[in-house]
């Protein structure tokens, strides 16, 4: 009890340069838990898309990002020869599909097309899609748009949509709010969207198997069977995504790290001045009988009191940070983004408290030190 009341008052007696050190610590743990949050919030979304969509396996060309839409690479040729094996591995649907993106400077200009066979439509994708207005097939030359999509653009019945210079399209259904990552899409004829890329190829095969059928065991089959694929389970995408956002966590984790190490610097340069300027002090205390190891205590102490205080202060702030960029997120593309987990504020803790520990130990130790005589003859 007596150590905290001495660590109180030391850094109280200093207000200033505490304040300013707190401040530092905040700033750098904030700063990092914005940055990993993204990654936390990636992973929920991600689990919860997947888990709502309907195809089970997912048949690119070899080498394709799982994250990038896949280009018009798998020829004709391919869909035969799954449709030729469907009965045997238990498949019970096939749909090929062309995917087209285009960008813009924000969600509301940026479109992912979406060009589906006939007798194919979004509960293919999503089995409880439903729509709020028209059609929900894209059939015959028409354009089905997700919610959110038709939100941001004002894309209502009858809009025309124009792809290239001689192709349009008029909106013939909008969906009802589903799920985000539908809610984003357009929806639209497969040879339509083939003319405008000029090809006859696909660029992904969405395989729905029957009851009861592995999905992994069919994917790795299908690679063993048709040379130049990737076919990709539910699970093994899932996987697949959270290998990527490790490394992308990673390299957020070393941008912040930039940020953690200022602030460590900023405790280590109050507790050096402190222990520097109360010398006379710790002579004093160690004259009527302090030991070497309370001495070394009260330092530390100090030191962990502002890396606890600065980490708690900047996990609330990230918090607070999170929630924002949620607001807008959840506006603009249906999806949060960003998620405080309990495991990443215990390890945004975990970081400052080290921190303050690394940055504290060598001070401590320079002060348990000082010599009695030496101490006592400053004045």
């Amino acid at each position: 009890m007596e150590l905290i009341r001495l660590v109180w008052r030391n850094l109280t007696a200093r207000t200033t340069r505490s304040i300013f050190t707190w401040l530092g610590i905040a700033v750098a743990t904030a700063s990092m838990v914005l940055f990993l949050s993204f990654g936390e919030g990636l992973r929920q979304a991600l689990a919860v898309e997947m888990g709502n969509m309907g195809p089970q396996i997912r048949v690119v060309a070899q080498g394709t990002d799982a994250f990038s839409p896949p280009l018009p690479e798998l020829p004709p040729e391919m869909l035969e020869k799954i449709k030729y094996l469907a009965p045997e591995l238990g498949i019970s649907k096939v749909i090929p599909a062309v995917v087209m993106f285009r960008g813009g400077f924000d969600p509301s200009s940026s479109f992912l097309f979406y060009g589906l066979p006939e007798g194919a439509d979004p509960r293919d994708f999503y089995p409880k899609a439903q729509v709020s207005a028209g059609r929900i097939d894209p059939h015959p030359d028409g354009a089905v748009v997700g919610s959110k999509k038709a939100e941001l653009n004002h894309l209502q019945l009858g809009k025309l949509l124009r792809l290239s210079h001689d192709v349009k399209l008029k909106v013939v259904g909008v969906l009802k709010p589903a799920s985000s990552m539908i809610d984003s899409f357009i929806f639209l004829p497969l040879k339509t969207l083939q003319k405008v890329l000029g090809t006859n190829n696909y660029g992904v095969f969405l395989i729905n198997l029957k009851p009861g059928v592995k999905a992994d065991e069919v994917a790795q089959k299908l690679e063993e069977a048709i040379p130049g694929i990737d076919a990709q389970s539910s699970s093994e995408a899932l996987k697949y995504a959270e290998k990527a956002m490790r490394i992308g966590d990673l390299i957020r984790f070393g941008i912040s790290l930039v940020a953690l190490v200022v602030g460590g610097l900023l405790v280590a340069n109050t507790v050096m001045m402190s222990v520097y300027e109360r010398t006379r002090e710790f002579g004093i205390m160690r004259a009527v009988g302090a030991r070497r190891r309370f001495i070394f205590s009260l330092v530390l102490a100090e030191a962990l009191f502002l890396a606890l205080a600065g980490g708690a202060a900047g996990v609330l702030a990230g918090v607070i940070g999170s929630s924002v960029i949620n607001v807008y997120t959840q506006h603009a593309v249906g999806l949060a983004l960003s998620a405080v987990t309990p495991r990443l504020a215990l390890f945004a803790m975990g970081i400052a408290l080290g921190l303050g520990l690394l940055a504290g130990v060598l001070p401590a130790r320079n002060a348990s030190r000082i010599a009695v005589t030496e101490a006592l003859g400053r004045i």
